[in-house]
């Protein structure tokens, strides 16, 4: 299960981008916050300093924790650099968040995958792709592999729902922390067939390594976006 600072930044983020708290006026203090969600101050400001790292809100010093102008800059197709939580967290806000399964295998590692989830070659890893759809329209391809010791039990039904919720909820682990590369690439077969775009149409590439909380390697994966569907958002705070 998130953590309870991520689930309250997720529905304080929810309520700020359905314009709930209007942007003119300071959010609800700390005290009526940890009242309403039950929980303490200290929580209740670490949440706070997601929504900041995330760009969505910033202090005054004495008068509170305003929403940014800006806000609405965020494009609804756009993800934060240092968001971890999978489509169906980020996306949930927007509609129906849904998956097919493309491919599904179990097999051993090649070397870039072994060093990526600094496995041994004998390491067996599951191997799947999926399409990830919102609102029935497709947003991303994602080519993903996890060490099969680290997710047991992982099966078509978890791929067609959320993996992340299994890893979380189910297996009690917790995602803390990944490293990304993003770059523009001319889209493979698989991209034209399952993300509806051209041989012209270049596709975001975001390529991912996704950390456990005590620095151990869950996912390395591939993800493409269309270039009209797909974005990544990195706020400077300095």
């Amino acid at each position: 299960m998130a953590a309870k600072y991520i689930t309250i930044a997720r529905e304080i983020k929810k309520r700020i981008i359905s314009q709930q708290y209007a942007a003119n006026e300071p959010l609800p203090d700390q005290f009526a916050l940890a009242a309403e969600f039950s929980s303490s101050r200290m929580t209740i400001q670490q949440a706070m300093r997601q929504l900041i790292v995330e760009g969505l809100v910033y202090t005054r010093q004495g008068q509170g924790t305003f929403i940014r102008k800006n806000f609405l800059q965020l494009s609804q197709w756009d993800l934060s650099g240092s968001d971890y939580f999978g489509a169906t967290k980020t996306w949930a806000h927007l509609g129906t968040v849904t998956s097919q399964v493309v491919h599904f295998e179990l097999r051993f590692p090649n070397e870039k995958e072994q060093a990526s989830l600094m496995i041994n070659a004998d390491a067996p890893i599951y191997d799947f792709i999926r399409l990830r759809l919102l609102n029935g329209e497709p947003m991303s391809l994602d080519s993903t592999v996890m060490p099969m010791n680290l997710v047991p039990g992982l099966t078509k039904n978890h791929l067609e729902a959320s993996v992340f919720q299994y890893v979380q909820e189910t297996l009690g682990l917790k995602i803390m922390g990944s490293y990304r590369v993003v770059r523009a690439l001319k889209p493979s077969a698989l991209d034209r067939e399952h993300l509806v775009c051209e041989e012209t149409d270049p596709v975001l590439e975001v390529e991912q390594v996704i950390y456990l909380e005590d620095g151990t390697p869950l996912e390395y994966a591939h993800c493409h976006y269309r270039y009209d569907h797909g974005g990544i958002v990195i706020v400077n705070n300095g």
